[in-house]
């Protein structure tokens, strides 16, 4: 059953209640003030008797004639029958008055009583002394019949009353439920997939309107979780494919180079130094290739302390003196600020500043330019690396806005794009709380820039 067939029913459950209680106490009312009407009639024809004492019989039998209530009376003794002096008629019933004891005839004098019988009456009594009483009594069967009429009218009432107010109750739920419903419906669609689908927002500000805009909030949390998802496996995907490439090519020439020399074919001296010697070059490049991959997995799952104050200072300084030493056919210039200090984790920043110069060593021709600066700008240490490579095409630039993988698609045969050396960098900086940006270089380059928190 739907909540607002429900409500709907339960309204008229609780219409049909308080009408039934409020019908049926009015009824009750009502019968209990003619009841008081009776007893006053009665009172008043016990007031004739005892104003008039003498007279008593003649006293009554003038107020039942008088009375606007149809009344019966009779004199009871206590050792005797007793004696009817007149039975009015109340439509076609004669009122007579039933056969009392003692002890109800006693109870009536202090206050009227009511005597079921054939006819249920209201009796009142007086003593006139000598244990003699004067009983009179007045029929309630047209009390009783008013009191049932009028509480089935009541009944009636309240069924009809309830009837409408159930249909009311269900068009003004109904409508008040109609951005749930739309709201329901969208929810509907985007559980089976319509992730495109915008939930009903035009609710107002109800707690129908706090629960939509809850629903929105989880609903576009949802999705912005989906789309990184959808984005994370994408990268995933493209980084397993560059690291096994990575992998399979120092691979495929070890094999290349060991089928030759295991084939028995005869071969000079140097043939067999240059096969040697690139079987080490390869076994040591893919042992670099494993090292960058199990250091991206600790990157990934182990938490170093990041409570090392490192002088960024002297780390970059000594990075640039060794790269200047090995590489003199290179201009290298720099401008490193003194006493610029980060906290974090000195081995991993020395693996990035390291990363950063190796990439540079790959990618751009063996006398370009590099352009080092260390500065401290706001409290961030910032760190920007400018060479005279190619640099990136547009696409690729585009791309680093995405997360840092592999972006070079050819596989060039010094080592092809950027390796897994860029990602170990992005790695490193995003543990120190940095960020990694890489842009078009005013050498011509490729300009990496990194930004770290100073302490």
């Amino acid at each position: 059953m739907k909540l607002r067939t429900r409500l709907a029913l339960l309204s008229g459950v609780v219409f049909i209640a308080g009408g039934g209680a409020i019908g049926g106490s009015s009824a009750l009312i009502a019968r209990q003030e003619a009841i008081d009407a009776v007893d006053v009639v009665l009172g008043e024809a016990i007031a004739s008797v005892r104003n008039d004492a003498l007279q008593d019989i003649s006293a009554v039998l003038d107020a039942a004639d008088s009375s606007p209530v149809p009344i019966s009376a009779m004199l009871f003794f206590d050792d005797s029958e007793p004696v009817v002096l007149v039975e009015s008629r109340d439509g076609d019933e004669t009122i007579r008055l039933p056969t009392l004891s003692i002890t109800d005839v006693t109870r009536a004098a202090e206050k009227p009583i009511s005597k079921s019988g054939a006819v249920k009456l209201r009796i009142a009594t007086y003593s006139t002394g000598n244990g003699e009483w004067l009983v009179v009594g007045a029929s309630l069967s047209s009390t009783d019949d008013q009191f049932g009429k009028s509480l089935v009218r009541t009944m009636r009432l309240s069924l009809l009353i309830a009837l409408f107010m159930v249909i009311l109750v269900y068009w003004l739920i109904l409508r008040a439920l109609r951005p749930i419903v739309r709201v329901t419906r969208d929810a509907q669609a985007i559980a089976e997939g319509d992730l495109d689908r915008e939930l009903s927002t035009d609710v107002g500000t109800s707690e129908i309107g706090l629960l939509t805009n809850s629903l929105l909030a989880m609903v576009n949390t949802l999705r912005l979780a989906v789309q990184r998802t959808s984005r994370s496996e994408a990268l995933m995907r493209e980084f397993l494919g560059d690291a096994s490439h990575e992998l399979r090519t120092p691979l495929t020439v070890i094999r290349g180079y060991i089928e030759i020399l295991n084939s028995g074919q005869e071969l000079s001296e140097e043939q067999r130094e240059r096969a040697m010697s690139r079987l080490v070059s390869e076994s040591q490049r893919m042992s670099q290739t494993i090292n960058d991959l199990l250091l991206l997995a600790e990157l990934g799952e182990v938490r170093h302390e990041m409570s090392e104050t490192v002088d960024l200072s002297a780390l970059v300084a000594n990075h640039v003196r060794d790269f200047s030493d090995q590489h003199n056919n290179r201009t290298v210039k720099s401008a490193i600020a003194s006493d610029v200090k980060v906290v974090g984790n000195a081995e991993q920043l020395s693996r990035m500043i390291s990363n950063v110069l190796s990439n540079i060593l790959r990618h751009t021709p063996p006398d370009a330019e590099v352009d080092i600066i260390l500065s401290k700008i706001d409290q961030m240490a910032v760190v920007v690396f400018d060479d005279a490579g190619p640099g990136l095409s547009s696409e690729l630039y585009a791309r680093t806005k995405e997360g840092f993988q592999r972006f070079d698609r050819a596989h060039s045969k010094t080592g092809g794009g950027f390796g897994l050396g860029l990602s170990i960098i992005s790695s490193i900086v995003q543990r120190h709380g940095g960020t990694l940006s890489l842009s078009p270089s005013p050498l011509g380059g490729l300009r990496t820039h990194i930004t770290l928190k100073a302490s």
